[in-house]
């Protein structure tokens, strides 16, 4: 399934690359070249709704003590996740600043792991 792109309105854009699309690896449209990601909060949120639903159904199938309280469940979690990512907004981002912020994530990667190796 293709995603309609935001700058020139047409189904370019691939469902795994709007889900792991960030400002540092935005997702590139086939038709058009343009750049697009999710927002942060969104994609943040899906997975954060997507693993507390997940507890949620595990913790009540438990509590019946029912497998099939446990399948209905994760199958609605299933569901919840592809209506959310289905209505996730793509955004458009420029190559510049597509660039600026890998450039950062790596930045943030270097340092989160010059103090994991020799911090205290």
């Amino acid at each position: 399934m293709k995603h309609a792109c935001p700058r020139c309105h047409e189904r370019g854009i691939p469902e795994f690359a709007k889900r792991w699309s960030s400002r540092a690896s935005p997702a590139e449209c086939a038709k058009c070249g343009g750049l697009s990601h999710v927002l942060a909060s969104t994609s943040n949120g899906i997975w954060v709704g997507t693993l507390l639903a997940f507890v949620v159904s595990l913790v009540v199938a438990a509590g019946f003590n029912s497998g099939l309280i446990a399948l209905s469940g994760i199958c609605l979690v299933v569901a919840f996740n592809a209506r959310a990512w289905k209505r996730a907004m793509l955004v458009p981002i420029p190559k510049e600043n597509a660039k600026a912020a890998t450039a950062a994530n790596w930045i943030v990667a270097g340092i989160y792991a010059f103090f994991a190796l020799f911090g205290s």
